[in-house]
């Protein structure tokens, strides 16, 4: 069978002999007579015979081996025992270990225990220094963070410091004889109230503002005529926050300072837009992007002109209204969303009215635009309405003091504002009628806001500002902005939102807060 052969292998026959010889010293009687017998069949098989007469001196060690008894054995495994354990402490520097079967397991396994507790030690070493060097990092980026903060703080209280020494400058008492001309125009009126107000962005001489708009959460954005964009990014400090703090109240932290996006530029800035998380600066030829929060990472540019693979043409005219920017090409019009990267192509070709010169467009409300013609000789310039889906136009032939007309604004789904002069004029152009003339200002009426549905902001060159109610044609409320100067004749800009109301004029822009819009004057 199969252990008769593995034992009667060449390899074997030493090992056999050597379990006779345990079974010798061990074992009873009947069991040493049949290990005999089992041993001898094994030593007298064809294949031993074959081996010892192949190896005749290897046959008579093993006969002498097992002649001699299990003494010389055991003493010759002893000894193997005892070299192999005086080789292996010389060359690992220490007395050797015992290699009986039971002693050498139980050294693996103290040893296993060993590695495994100085292994779990060293991770748990490894772990800490990570978690303190987590920590150092942290530390680190938040004094970082800390140190900015306090930096942009300190600009903070600089630049409000700066601006409270302006206002205070500019908040003179008027001479005596421009008080009597107020007494004598306002008259039973009285002078107009003025509300605490902000000097936010000065402009240069010869670089006007050129638009002006305010956003969620306090935002103000404005551009100027040669390119530049500032932001005061709002959410904090509040519009009129005092600077110096009531005894025994801890000083609350200054409003937020604006910052300069963009500088000088070939590109004029045509329109802005403002939402919960960046600000959008149109200007001839393209649009940009900003992040309201600091540092303003800029999000994207838009060039108009790439729109269309095939377009080769140049921009004309780029009007703005919210979000929607218009882009007047001679031979076509394009809808652009900046914040929504949105395209709508419209049919409307300006080439079709005359030359660019004559031609020029006043307002976009998103559906509809105002354009006026001057190419008549020896007559009035006329105005058309172009319904840009639809492709029409419609020319404004009655509208009440035309030929005067300085101001156009297109205001609600059916209304046009006209200013001429002092008066504002509310024509229907659906019904072809004249709805209000909103009278009031004391001044030529400089800049109109009509984005809102209901109520309308005019602004004249004596710094007033008129609320008015599109309804019922009353004035709301009557406004002053001490220091604003409207003397060198640019096209000034006006901003209503909520509460807050920004202007342009010859030193830069202000902004007012209101409490209530309700009240009536």
């Amino acid at each position: 069978g199969g252990p008769r052969q593995r034992l009667d292998s060449p390899r074997t026959s030493n090992a056999a002999t050597a379990l006779l010889e345990r079974m010798y010293t061990c074992s009873p009687l009947g069991t040493l007579s049949y290990a005999c017998d089992y041993g001898r069949s094994i030593m007298d098989s064809p294949r031993q015979r074959d081996t010892r007469s192949a190896n005749p001196g290897k046959d008579k060690q093993v006969s002498g081996t097992n002649s001699n008894g299990s003494a010389s054995s055991r003493e010759r495994d002893r000894e193997k025992a005892r070299g192999v354990q005086a080789k292996d402490g010389d060359e690992q520097g220490r007395p050797p270990r015992p290699h009986s079967k039971r002693e050498d397991g139980e050294g693996t396994q103290g040893v296993e225990l060993e590695i495994d507790a100085e292994t779990l030690k060293e991770q748990g070493r490894r772990r800490d220094e990570q978690a303190k060097r987590e920590r150092q990092m942290a530390e680190a980026e938040s004094s970082r963070r800390k140190a900015e903060d306090q930096v942009e703080l300190d600009e903070d209280r600089r630049a409000w410091a700066e601006e409270q020494a302006w206002l205070k400058s500019i908040d003179q008492p008027p001479a005596w004889h421009r008080r009597l001309w107020r007494t004598l125009v306002w008259g039973r009126e009285g002078e107009p109230e003025a509300p605490p107000r902000r000097f936010l962005f000065a402009c240069d001489l010869g670089d006007p503002i050129s638009c002006v708009q305010l956003g969620p959460g306090g935002a103000c954005m404005a551009g100027s005529v040669q390119g530049r964009i500032w932001l005061l990014a709002g959410k904090g400090g509040g519009a009129v926050a005092s600077a110096v703090p009531e005894p025994g109240v801890k000083s609350a932290p200054p409003p937020p300072r604006a910052d300069l996006l963009a500088g000088w530029s070939d590109e004029g800035a045509r329109g802005l837009y403002l939402d919960d998380e960046c600000g959008y600066a149109t200007f001839t030829e393209s649009c940009r992007g900003w992040k309201r929060a600091r540092p303003h990472a800029q999000t994207g540019n838009v060039r108009f002109r790439d729109l269309e693979r095939k377009n080769t043409q140049v921009v004309k005219h780029v009007l703005q209204r919210g979000s929607w920017v218009c882009v007047l090409f001679p031979l076509s019009t394009t809808l652009v969303n900046v914040a929504r990267r949105e395209l709508i192509q419209r049919q409307f070709k300006l080439f079709d009215f005359g030359s660019s010169t004559d031609v020029a467009p006043c307002d976009f409300d998103g559906e509809h635009l105002l354009l006026v013609d001057r190419s008549r000789v020896g007559s009035n310039p006329a105005l058309y309405l172009v319904y840009l889906e639809a492709n029409e136009q419609v020319e404004l032939d009655d509208m009440p003091d035309a030929p005067w007309i300085s101001l156009v604004k297109l205001w609600g789904p059916d209304c046009i504002l006209g200013a001429v002069g002092r008066t504002l004029h509310i024509y229907d152009f659906k019904k072809k009628q004249s709805r209000h003339s909103l009278r009031g200002h004391h001044a030529e009426i400089l800049a109109v806001d009509a984005r809102h549905h209901d109520t309308i902001a005019s602004l004249s060159s004596d710094g007033v500002i008129k609320l008015w109610s599109g309804t019922t044609g009353a004035c709301l409320r009557t406004l002053c902005v001490p220091g604003a100067n409207f003397f060198l004749s640019y096209p000034y800009c006006l901003c209503m939102q909520e509460n807050r109301i920004a202007i342009s004029c010859d030193e830069g822009v202000y902004m007012v807060e209101l409490e209530l819009l309700t009240d009536v004057v």
